[in-house]
């Protein structure tokens, strides 16, 4: 529930899009206003956080994280909210371990409407005791881009939402960073490799096509899960496409969908004609052997399918 965040952290991408969070992480990291990152599932909000509590003022005090979602099953409220009517409290709450540095509250878009009431009274409360119980710490939340909606259906406080969204960050996702895929994807893959102990082997232009095309809605936690699936099962020295979970071979014939049989029999033979003599290097004898033709056979459908050599 708690990390302390240490070492150099840093931001990957060379996109517009994350040149614009990188600027905006700078431009948060000066000032000491709450901050709202809002992305999809596996955008690394968390990551992010992390990275605007390390390169702040407040980088040499605690970093502490709660996940809104567990409040209420694996983490008891009262140890998060409670107040006592005066003073002091006996046993502080879990939020003022953070004295000093920053409070993540990760999803605030699974808080119940209890838990948004009991969280902005808390805030209000501190505020209020400014004297004598504060918590000298700034915070920094996460939500998907569903909270928007919740806030249009009342379902999520706009007061509490004001309070804790002075600055407002939007984490793209990898399909609207696809610039940035190869990068990451040879990124993670020099990691793993070297986690296992392995080369790292070349990538083959049908796992890049694949990984281009693909939309990525776990955007980066799916991509190091998809990524690890490759290295583990493909061969030593080499990736194979067939490991990606979403790799479709695509159909050899599919071209020819809606052709008439005379002529998709003739686009067949001159696609195999043409790749029996790429192979041999335009050696006729041995391309008819290959296609159990006769040199003649094959001379004559060179001719009928206008290959240069047959002229």
């Amino acid at each position: 529930m708690t990390q302390t965040v240490k070492g150099e952290l840093k931001v990957l991408g060379k996109s517009p899009e994350i040149s614009r969070v990188r600027r905006a992480i700078k431009n948060a990291a000066k000032i000491d206003d709450a901050v709202l990152l809002i992305g999809e599932t596996g955008t690394e909000k968390r990551f992010i956080a992390e990275h605007i509590h390390k390169i702040s003022d407040r980088s040499e005090g605690p970093f502490l994280l709660i996940n809104c979602g567990a409040i209420g099953d694996t983490i008891d409220e009262n140890k998060v909210f409670s107040l006592p009517p005066n003073g002091e409290p006996a046993a502080e709450p879990q939020l003022f371990a953070a004295k000093g540095g920053t409070i993540y509250l990760e999803r605030i878009d699974r808080l119940s409407t209890a838990l948004q009431n009991r969280l902005y009274n808390f805030l209000d409360t501190c505020a209020a005791r400014q004297s004598k119980l504060s918590l000298h710490a700034r915070f920094i939340c996460s939500a998907e881009p569903s909270l928007a909606a919740a806030l249009e259906r009342n379902e999520f406080r706009q007061d509490l939402f004001q309070r804790l969204s002075a600055i407002r960050i939007h984490v793209p996702a990898l399909r609207e960073r696809k610039q940035d895929i190869p990068f990451l994807f040879n990124h993670v893959l020099e990691q793993l490799c070297q986690d296992y102990g392995k080369t790292s082997p070349a990538v083959p232009y049908k796992v890049f096509d694949a990984i281009l095309a693909y939309p990525w809605p776990g955007n980066m936690h799916e991509m190091r899960n998809v990524i690890r699936n490759l290295v583990i099962m493909s061969p030593e020295g080499e990736l194979s496409a067939d490991y990606l979970p979403f790799y479709s071979k695509p159909d050899p014939l599919e071209f020819l969908e809606g052709t008439d049989i005379p002529t998709a029999v003739s686009e067949v033979e001159k696609y195999l004609i043409q790749k029996a003599l790429a192979k041999y290097d335009g050696n006729q004898s041995k391309a008819a052997r290959l296609l159990q033709l006769s040199e003649a056979a094959l001379r004559y459908k060179m001719k009928k399918y206008g290959f240069p050599s047959a002229r």
